[in-house]
C-alpha cells in the first residue's frame, strides 16, 4: 500500500488547538505525526543562515586582515610621495590600531579589575573590623579577613594605576589623531591646530613634540619655535645662522695680562682712598699692603706666564680685601663698643693678609731665582766651551 504523508502542500494550515471540529485536520490527528516543513524551505533556511555567519565571519577576517596589512606595511608611512590624504588616514588608522586600541584595553581591564578588588578588600575590611564575635567564627577563621584585606589592597592600587595610565594614554593619542585630523597639509600652524581642537596651544605643541621625537609619527618634526608642525621633514628649511657680530672699529681685545693690570692698579688706588679713615693702625697696614700688591703686579707684568698662580689672588683676596675694608669705613665714627670690636678684627686680617701676600711675593721670587740660577749656570758653561772666558785680573794685572 503506497505511504500517504499525512501533510498536505494545498490545504490550509489548521489550528490544531482551535476549537473543537472547527477546521480541524484528521490527518493530523493520527498517531506519529509531525510538523516538518517542505524541504525547499528548509534549505532556504539553512542557506540564508549560513550567508549571514559567512558574511559575519569574512567582515572580522577581513578587519584583521587590512590591521595586518596596515602593521606589515607600516613603512609606507614613511613614503610621503602619496596624497596627503591618503597618507593621513593610513596614519590615523595606524595610529587607532597599533596605540590607541591597546591603551583602551588596558584601561578597562585596569578598572575593571580595580573595581572588582576594591570591593573585595572592601568587603574583606569590614568583615574584619566586625569581629569574629559578631561573625561566630573563631578567631583562626576570622584572622583571614585581615590577611586577605592586606592583600587585596595593593593589587587594587596597582590595577588602578594600570587603569590610570591606560586612560591618559588613550587620550594622549586621541588628541593626536584629532591634531592630524585637523591638518590640512604637509605643513601646518600650531596654533591654528591649537584653535581647531580647542587645546591650549602650549600643550598641543609639547605633545607634538614628543611623538615627534619618539618616532610615532615617522618623518615629522617641530620647528624649533614650535610655532610650525612639518609632517613631511623634507619640506622644512633651516634657517640661515646669523653672521657673528663684527667688533667694532679702533677697539681690540683686552688681554689678560692688561686686564690684571688695570683690576690691580684700581686696588691700589682704592687702598689709598682707604688711608685715614680708620684708626692709626689700619693705615700702616694699608700702606703695607700697598707695597706688597705693587710687588706682585710688577711680577705679574714682567712675568705674564705666571699669571695661572696668581688667580685665586685676584679673583678672591683682592675682592674680599676690598669688601672688609667697606664694611669698616661704613661704620662711621662711632665709638661703639660693637664697631671698635668689628674695626679691630678687621685691621688685625689685615696684617695676616700682608703676610700672606709677603709669603706669596717670596714663593714666586724663589721659582724665579731657580730659573735664573740654571740660565746663569747654562751661561757660564757654554762661555767657558767657548773659550771667552778670561782672568782680567790675571791678564792686566802687571800692566798697571
Amino acid at each position: 500500500m503506497p505511504y500517504e504523508h499525512p501533510y498536505k502542500p494545498n490545504s490550509p494550515r489548521q489550528d490544531p488547538h482551535g476549537p473543537e471540529g472547527e477546521g480541524r485536520d484528521p490527518a493530523r490527528e493520527k498517531p506519529g505525526y509531525t510538523d516538518i516543513p517542505d524541504l525547499d524551505d528548509a534549505i532556504h533556511q539553512v542557506v540564508e543562515t549560513g550567508s549571514i555567519i559567512g558574511a559575519q565571519v569574512l567582515d572580522t577576517v577581513g578587519e584583521a586582515l587590512r590591521s595586518v596589512g596596515e602593521a606589515l606595511g607600516g613603512g609606507k608611512l614613511s613614503d610621503k610621495t602619496v596624497p596627503f590624504a591618503k597618507w593621513k588616514a593610513r596614519m590615523d588608522r595606524r595610529l587607532k590600531n597599533e596605540e590607541q586600541d591597546g591603551y583602551l584595553a588596558m584601561a578597562i581591564c585596569g578598572w575593571t579589575f580595580a573595581a572588582c578588588f576594591g570591593i573585595a578588600t572592601l568587603v574583606m575590611t569590614i568583615l574584619a573590623g566586625v569581629g569574629p564575635q559578631a561573625l561566630s567564627l573563631t578567631r583562626d577563621v576570622w584572622t583571614v579577613f585581615p590577611i586577605l584585606t592586606a592583600c587585596f589592597a595593593p593589587i587594587t592600587a596597582g590595577f588602578c594605576i594600570m587603569g590610570w595610565q591606560g586612560s591618559r594614554r588613550y587620550g594622549f593619542y586621541k588628541r593626536i589623531r584629532n591634531y592630524l585630523r585637523c591638518a590640512r597639509d604637509w605643513v601646518c600652524a600650531v596654533p591654528e591646530l591649537a584653535r581647531q581642537t580647542g587645546v591650549p596651544v602650549d600643550q598641543v605643541r609639547s605633545e607634538l613634540q614628543k611623538v615627534t621625537a619618539d618616532g610615532v609619527v615617522p618623518g615629522a618634526l617641530v620647528s624649533p619655535d614650535g610655532q610650525t608642525l612639518y609632517l613631511d621633514d623634507a619640506r622644512y628649511t633651516p634657517p640661515a645662522a646669523e653672521p657673528a657680530p663684527q667688533p667694532a672699529a679702533g677697539t681690540q681685545e683686552v688681554s689678560e695680562a692688561e686686564q690684571f693690570r688695570q683690576e690691580g692698579a684700581a686696588f691700589l688706588a682704592y687702598l689709598r682712598s682707604c688711608r685715614g679713615k680708620l684708626d692709626p693702625g689700619a693705615d700702616e697696614q694699608l700702606a703695607q699692603m700697598e707695597k706688597n700688591c705693587s710687588a706682585i703686579l710688577g711680577f705679574a707684568h714682567n712675568h705674564p706666564d705666571q699669571l695661572p698662580r696668581l688667580r685665586r689672588f685676584r679673583e678672591y683676596y683682592l675682592p674680599t680685601t676690598r669688601k672688609l675694608l667697606d664694611v669698616a669705613q661704613g661704620l662711621g665714627s662711632t665709638d661703639a663698643a660693637s664697631a671698635n670690636q668689628i674695626r679691630g678684627e678687621i685691621t688685625g686680617i689685615l696684617h695676616t693678609l700682608n703676610l700672606a701676600y709677603t709669603k706669596l711675593y717670596d714663593t714666586l721670587l724663589q721659582d724665579v731665582s731657580l730659573d735664573v740660577s740654571t740660565e746663569i749656570d747654562t751661561l757660564e758653561t757654554m762661555l767657558r766651551q767657548d773659550g771667552l772666558t778670561h782672568d782680567f785680573e790675571q791678564d792686566f794685572g802687571g800692566a798697571e
